[in-house]
């Protein structure tokens, strides 16, 4: 992603729940509201209104499912579980007594938008790239008026830290019990940026803070199904995947940054949580979900 421009990836994932809402067999997955939203964020910008032109497109729909088929099978459906499973882990949270909610790195995710509306009481803050986010905040301003309980901080964590730039941020509060998510991220920063980070999170919020994060099984693994070609793609893109994890080493390498593990969820967890009548369509394996809480 270059500096002065909104992150691709960001158009991409709300593009992709959108394509998945229209063409999907599971496309009742995807709820009115994030449909409503992600729309809304995407009209904001002229290449968001773009990208929803060629959702209206019939061989921009085929030339995508084709596409999808030999990079990433499955992948659309795969944004509409990841995201599900998150708010269902976020509702829990909140339910369990959780009043502050940051995301980092949050692109087009629609989850504080809609949530800060029925939960008065929870704190919620996103935090990104400031290209990405001004697109963001300048689609909601055009929309519906935002209340007192979201708020938007821009960190472009080449040039910032986030437990500096979160600390010295006024709506951020130490002694909120916190859920952190961190969506389709940590795969893309070194082994060191990602312990950074958990020692981020522990100075900023301590005990008992909650953590919903991505990660990818290792590319050699037989838990991996993702082609090779998405990998080629990616380091063209110059977007490499640098930090994996065989999630059967997760439990260790959380406990050595002081974390318990609560749930992994994979393809195969999260079809078996949210598909009832089963998996309609070919879908591959590789990213996973965790939840762990700070000891």
């Amino acid at each position: 992603m270059k500096d002065n421009e909104a992150s691709s990836t960001a158009f991409t994932v709300a593009q992709g729940l959108l394509f998945a809402a229209k063409n999907s067999p599971h496309g009742n997955l995807v709820d009115e509201n994030v449909i409503s939203v992600s729309r809304q964020i995407l009209l904001g910008s002229q290449h968001g209104r773009h990208r929803l032109k060629q959702l209206d497109s019939w061989w921009f729909c085929k030339l995508s499912k084709l596409k999808e088929r030999l990079l990433l099978p499955g992948i659309s459906l795969h944004y509409v579980l990841r995201k599900r499973h998150i708010e269902q882990l976020t509702l829990n949270a909140i339910s369990n007594g959780v009043t502050q909610v940051v995301v980092l790195g949050a692109g087009f995710d629609s989850l504080c938008w809609r949530l800060q509306q029925v939960h008065p009481g929870v704190n919620f803050i996103e935090i990104d790239h400031p290209s990405t986010q001004a697109l963001k905040v300048k689609a909601f301003e055009q929309g519906t008026a935002q209340d007192q309980n979201i708020h938007f901080l821009a960190v472009d964590f080449a040039q910032q830290k986030l437990n500096t730039a979160l600390a010295e941020f006024s709506a951020f509060y130490r002694e909120r019990l916190t859920l952190f998510i961190c969506e389709g991220v940590l795969m893309y920063l070194s082994e060191q940026d990602v312990n950074l980070l958990f020692d981020s999170i522990r100075v900023l919020a301590g005990r008992d803070t909650q953590f919903i994060f991505s990660t990818l099984e290792p590319q050699e693994s037989p838990k991996n199904t993702i082609p090779k070609l998405l990998y080629h793609h990616l380091d063209k893109l110059g977007e490499p995947i640098v930090w994996d994890i065989d999630s059967s080493q997760m439990p260790n390498y959380l406990e050595s940054r002081g974390c318990t593990l609560h749930s992994v969820a994979g393809s195969p967890e999260l079809v078996a949580q949210q598909l009832t009548g089963g998996l309609k369509q070919k879908m591959h394996q590789g990213e996973y979900l965790v939840h762990c809480t700070f000891q």
